[in-house]
Protein backbone atom coordinates (compact mmCIF):
# COMPACT_ATOMS: atom_id res chain seq x y z
CA UNK A 1 0.00 0.00 0.00
CA UNK A 2 1.35 3.26 -0.93
CA UNK A 3 1.00 6.54 0.88
CA UNK A 4 -1.47 8.03 -0.93
CA UNK A 5 -3.83 4.87 0.08
CA UNK A 6 -2.70 5.74 3.70
CA UNK A 7 -3.41 9.39 3.37
CA UNK A 8 -6.71 8.04 2.17
CA UNK A 9 -7.51 5.56 5.01
CA UNK A 10 -6.79 8.37 7.34
CA UNK A 11 -9.66 10.10 5.89
CA UNK A 12 -12.15 7.23 6.38
CA UNK A 13 -10.75 7.13 10.17
CA UNK A 14 -12.72 9.99 11.74
CA UNK A 15 -14.88 9.88 14.11
CA UNK A 16 -13.21 5.97 15.39
CA UNK A 17 -11.95 6.13 18.95
CA UNK A 18 -8.10 4.57 19.13
CA UNK A 19 -8.46 3.41 22.21
CA UNK A 20 -11.43 0.98 21.70
CA UNK A 21 -11.27 -2.68 22.55
CA UNK A 22 -10.15 -4.16 19.36
CA UNK A 23 -7.04 -1.94 19.58
CA UNK A 24 -5.43 -2.60 22.64
CA UNK A 25 -3.56 -5.17 23.33
CA UNK A 26 -1.03 -4.73 26.51
CA UNK A 27 2.73 -6.98 26.34
CA UNK A 28 4.50 -6.40 29.52
CA UNK A 29 4.52 -2.95 30.11
CA UNK A 30 3.61 -2.08 25.98
CA UNK A 31 0.08 -0.95 24.38
CA UNK A 32 0.22 -2.41 21.21
CA UNK A 33 -1.25 -3.35 18.14
CA UNK A 34 0.55 -6.34 15.95
CA UNK A 35 1.55 -5.11 13.32
CA UNK A 36 0.05 -5.59 9.71
CA UNK A 37 1.68 -5.27 6.36
CA UNK A 38 5.10 -5.86 8.09
CA UNK A 39 7.38 -3.75 6.18
CA UNK A 40 10.87 -4.89 5.13
CA UNK A 41 13.11 -3.31 7.17
CA UNK A 42 16.43 -3.55 5.05
CA UNK A 43 17.51 -2.06 2.38
CA UNK A 44 17.86 1.47 0.42
CA UNK A 45 14.32 1.92 -0.07
CA UNK A 46 11.73 3.85 1.79
CA UNK A 47 8.85 1.48 2.62
CA UNK A 48 5.26 3.03 4.04
CA UNK A 49 6.50 2.48 7.74
CA UNK A 50 9.29 4.78 7.19
CA UNK A 51 6.82 7.25 5.55
CA UNK A 52 4.53 7.55 8.08
CA UNK A 53 7.00 8.23 11.01
CA UNK A 54 8.46 11.12 8.40
CA UNK A 55 4.71 12.82 7.87
CA UNK A 56 4.00 12.36 11.43
CA UNK A 57 7.52 13.91 12.36
CA UNK A 58 6.93 17.04 10.64
CA UNK A 59 3.14 17.19 11.46
CA UNK A 60 4.74 17.38 15.28
CA UNK A 61 7.40 19.54 14.32
CA UNK A 62 4.56 21.79 12.62
CA UNK A 63 2.31 22.26 15.28
CA UNK A 64 5.06 22.79 17.84
CA UNK A 65 5.92 25.96 15.72
CA UNK A 66 2.69 27.06 14.68
CA UNK A 67 1.89 27.18 18.07
CA UNK A 68 4.24 29.67 19.39
CA UNK A 69 3.55 31.82 15.72
CA UNK A 70 -0.30 31.78 16.88
CA UNK A 71 0.78 32.38 20.40
CA UNK A 72 2.58 35.61 19.08
CA UNK A 73 0.21 36.83 15.87
CA UNK A 74 -0.26 40.41 16.81
CA UNK A 75 -2.95 40.48 14.26
CA UNK A 76 -6.66 39.74 14.51
CA UNK A 77 -7.01 37.86 11.09
CA UNK A 78 -4.01 36.75 10.67
CA UNK A 79 -4.55 35.05 13.99
CA UNK A 80 -7.42 33.14 12.90
CA UNK A 81 -6.36 32.37 9.61
CA UNK A 82 -2.98 30.67 11.89
CA UNK A 83 -5.47 28.91 14.49
CA UNK A 84 -7.64 27.60 11.45
CA UNK A 85 -4.08 26.19 9.84
CA UNK A 86 -2.73 25.33 13.78
CA UNK A 87 -6.15 23.04 14.29
CA UNK A 88 -5.88 21.32 11.00
CA UNK A 89 -2.24 20.73 11.38
CA UNK A 90 -2.89 19.45 15.26
CA UNK A 91 -6.04 16.66 13.72
CA UNK A 92 -3.86 15.56 11.12
CA UNK A 93 -0.77 15.18 13.44
CA UNK A 94 -3.43 12.52 15.42
CA UNK A 95 -4.93 10.69 12.50
CA UNK A 96 -1.29 9.81 11.61
CA UNK A 97 -0.71 8.73 15.18
CA UNK A 98 -4.05 6.76 14.93
CA UNK A 99 -3.06 4.88 11.45
CA UNK A 100 0.37 4.22 12.74
CA UNK A 101 -0.83 2.71 15.88
CA UNK A 102 -3.63 1.09 14.47
CA UNK A 103 -0.96 -0.88 11.87
CA UNK A 104 0.72 -1.63 14.85
CA UNK A 105 3.73 0.45 14.34
CA UNK A 106 3.47 3.03 17.13
CA UNK A 107 3.76 1.89 20.76
CA UNK A 108 3.28 3.03 24.19
CA UNK A 109 4.11 2.62 27.29
CA UNK A 110 2.09 1.96 29.91
CA UNK A 111 2.81 3.33 33.55
CA UNK A 112 1.97 1.92 36.85
CA UNK A 113 -1.37 2.85 38.17
CA UNK A 114 0.84 3.94 41.79
CA UNK A 115 2.52 6.23 39.49
CA UNK A 116 -0.33 8.07 37.94
CA UNK A 117 -1.53 8.76 41.54
CA UNK A 118 1.74 10.28 43.18
CA UNK A 119 1.94 12.60 40.02
CA UNK A 120 -1.52 13.83 40.66
CA UNK A 121 -1.28 14.33 44.30
CA UNK A 122 1.83 16.09 43.63
CA UNK A 123 0.45 18.69 40.74
CA UNK A 124 -3.14 18.59 42.78
CA UNK A 125 -0.49 20.02 45.57
CA UNK A 126 0.15 22.93 43.95
CA UNK A 127 -3.03 24.05 43.47
CA UNK A 128 -2.77 25.83 47.00
CA UNK A 129 0.11 27.70 45.52
CA UNK A 130 -2.29 29.58 43.32
CA UNK A 131 -3.14 32.99 43.73
CA UNK A 132 -7.13 32.81 44.30
CA UNK A 133 -7.22 29.16 44.33
CA UNK A 134 -10.19 29.13 46.54
CA UNK A 135 -12.44 30.52 43.33
CA UNK A 136 -11.17 27.52 41.29
CA UNK A 137 -12.68 24.97 43.18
Amino acid sequence: MQFNQYMGEIQGMQGNPLMGQQYLQQNQNQIKNPQTGLPETKGPKINDRDSLNLALAQEKYLTDNLNVFVREASHRQLHNDLMRIFTETHAMTRELFNLMFRKGWYTLEAEQAQKLVQTHQKFTGYSSQFPYSNYLQ
